[in-house]
């Protein structure tokens, strides 16, 4: 897995709190008032700030998980036109013995893909045997506030360990640019630097 923030708003957090300060009437850029937008859950200033992050090396499985997060915008690999089988898989730590298993399922179905692409069948119907920890990439855009609801559900202990890896590897990312916004932020009474730890 690759996360890497490709592009944001440059004066995002200053633009946020001048935003934000038309609602009280002050028309300075006080980035501190961030903290008290936040502790009135006042977020939806976090929109006028956004953030992409080019994700990669990651299953299908995964990818499906963050597409369901609302207001996010994405791009994602085309198994329509990327033959899959210049790609990996991402398997998960299931053990040793069923992860055996796990990896000999793939490679026969990844020989299946193969065999029909060689008989003519299109990437597009063949991609139908492929699995769901086929490895893929895509690029997810979005504002504030938009992430910080995608981490809500996805730093969660209760997402499967894949996901919850991406997102903590996000918010890192955004927290560099942002720490503002993303740096005091507690998921199930974990700071990022807990969740890291994790």
């Amino acid at each position: 897995m690759n996360v890497t923030l490709t592009d944001h708003s440059v004066n995002g957090q200053a633009t946020i709190a001048q935003a934000a300060g038309v609602c009280y009437g002050k028309k300075d850029k006080d980035v501190t008032r961030i903290t008290r937008l936040k502790q009135h859950k006042h977020l939806a200033t976090m929109r006028f700030a956004f953030a992409v992050i080019c994700i990669e090396d990651i299953s299908v499985a995964c990818q499906n998980q963050l597409v369901r997060s609302k207001h996010l915008d994405f791009l994602v690999e085309s198994k329509r036109y990327v033959d899959a089988s210049t790609r990996g898989f991402v398997l998960p730590d299931v053990g040793e013995a069923t992860s055996t298993i796990l990896r000999k399922t793939a490679e026969r179905n990844m020989e299946v893909y193969t065999q029909l692409i060689n008989h003519g069948v299109a990437k597009e119907d063949a991609r139908a045997i492929l699995p769901a920890n086929t490895m893929t990439s895509m690029y997810v855009a979005g504002n504030l506030q938009a992430w910080m609801d995608m981490l809500k559900l996805r730093v969660s202990k209760h997402a499967q360990k894949e996901i919850r890896e991406v997102a903590i590897e996000c918010w890192k990312q955004l927290n560099s640019i942002y720490p503002l916004v993303f740096g005091d932020l507690i998921y199930e009474d974990k700071t990022l630097d807990e969740w890291i730890v994790t």
